[in-house]
């Protein structure tokens, strides 16, 4: 993910019905560079090999992979980067 200037903020754990899902929340500069980038990451050849040998050893870990994009609104609580 770094090496497609992924600047994640947070990442979360849920945990519901025997399965986990993790959540990133990722900064961009803009939403065209978050397509761009997604788009290189998802089809990178050392990430789909990452993918395969992991789930030979740990069983399947990469399900279904969905992407928003969240505005923030005027009335939210700052955000402070880089903490």
């Amino acid at each position: 993910m770094k090496r497609y200037d992924f600047h994640i903020i947070a990442m979360w754990e849920a945990k519901s019905q025997g399965r986990t899902e993790f959540v990133y929340v990722i900064r961009w500069l803009d939403e065209a560079t978050m397509k761009r980038q997604w788009s290189r990451f998802m089809s990178d050849p050392e990430w789909d090999r990452i993918k395969k040998e992991s789930a030979q050893e740990h069983g399947e870990m990469v399900g279904r992979i969905e992407e928003r994009v969240m505005l923030l609104t005027s009335y939210s609580n700052p955000i402070e980067y880089g903490r």
